[in-house]
């Protein structure tokens, strides 16, 4: 039942019952904000402001919240991986294209052995990151095999957690339905092909341009797939240089050795066995445009690329923090 009054079992919050349940007021009120329609957000730009200053800040708003390591005489709240995930805004980082990898990665790691450990109310917001993730990709049409692996990812979960989760019986099954909802909308899916409409494609660019496009890909996978679409490409995806610099773009100097022939120099090196036999042995190295960072002055967690409001004049001090990293704060990995 919801809390309604400041007592031994609660920090005192209020409650308001929505169609998915109580829910804190504070957090449903961004939930909320975070829900409107970006048109409607427009217009009351439009309408509100005047100054193009005052505009770009409104525009570029700052998801962030402070991390509590501990409770004292004057606090006795912790900070929720629930609320963390209201606040950072999840569910709109997954629409900028350099958050996107990121929330995929924690969506992973939590759905992997975390979810039936977690509270109904994280629960749920996984659930929503999860469902926005799933509109982004099908909307786009980029990282299909990614929402595939989570949803793989996340009916395994389910069905291990089936009777050892935290939560009501009724809140998992609507998990499930949910989640084999969002699969049916993937298995329908058809990817639309591009019709002939006389514009540039990437197979009138020159060969120097493609063979920078490939060096730009951190994936091997995604190396691999685009090599199947044309006969040129493949050519370039089998050069001993583009595979080289995969194998340094994610292995040290340590790891390469353990399969590096005694002459490094030799022009007979297979690069590509190289990259492969690391591969297997070490995994490749995740890498993001964009991380969440914890200020070394006020314990905010916050974006990179959107910093935060921090109340200290001294030069910034952060720390960036992986996937890993950030739900080990909240006890989440080890």
């Amino acid at each position: 039942m919801p809390f309604l009054g400041r007592d031994w079992r609660s920090p005192g919050d209020e409650w308001v019952r929505t169609a998915s349940g109580w829910e804190r007021l504070k957090l449903w009120r961004l939930k909320v904000f975070e829900n409107l329609n970006e048109n409607v957000i427009a217009r009351l730009i439009r309408l509100a402001l005047v100054d193009t200053s005052q505009r770009d800040v409104m525009e570029r708003r700052q998801p962030f919240i402070q991390y509590h390591r501990g409770t004292s005489k004057e606090r006795k709240e912790l900070t929720s991986i629930s609320e963390a995930f209201i606040r950072l805004d999840m569910t709109g980082a997954v629409k900028d294209i350099r958050r996107f990898n990121y929330v995929c990665k924690v969506l992973h790691l939590i759905l992997d052995s975390k979810l039936s450990s977690l509270s109904g109310t994280a629960q749920k917001q996984v659930i929503c990151i999860l469902e926005a993730t799933s509109e982004q990709v099908l909307k786009t049409e980029c990282s299909l095999s990614t929402l595939r692996e989570l949803l793989k990812t996340a009916d395994l979960a389910l069905q291990q957690g089936k009777t050892s989760h935290i939560g009501s019986a009724r809140l998992w099954m609507l998990h499930q339905q949910r989640v084999t909802k969002m699969n049916s909308k993937v298995d329908a899916y058809k990817m639309t092909e591009r019709e002939n409409d006389g514009k540039l494609t990437m197979m009138d660019l020159p060969e120097d341009c493609i063979r920078g496009i490939l060096s730009c890909l951190a994936d091997h996978k995604d190396i691999l797939r685009t090599s199947q679409t044309n006969h040129t490409i493949y050519e370039l995806s089998q050069e001993a240089q583009l595979w080289k610099q995969l194998c340094f773009f994610h292995f040290t100097d340590k790891q390469l050795v353990t399969f590096l022939p005694v002459a490094i120099n030799q022009p007979t090196i297979d690069w590509k066995y190289i990259y492969r036999r690391c591969f297997k042995r070490f995994g490749k190295k995740d890498s993001y445009a964009d991380m969440l960072a914890l200020c070394g002055h006020c314990s905010n967690i916050f974006w990179q690329s959107l910093g935060h409001p921090c109340y200290s004049e001294e030069p910034p001090a952060f720390t960036p923090l992986t996937p890993e990293e950030f739900l080990k704060l909240f006890s989440l990995y080890i």
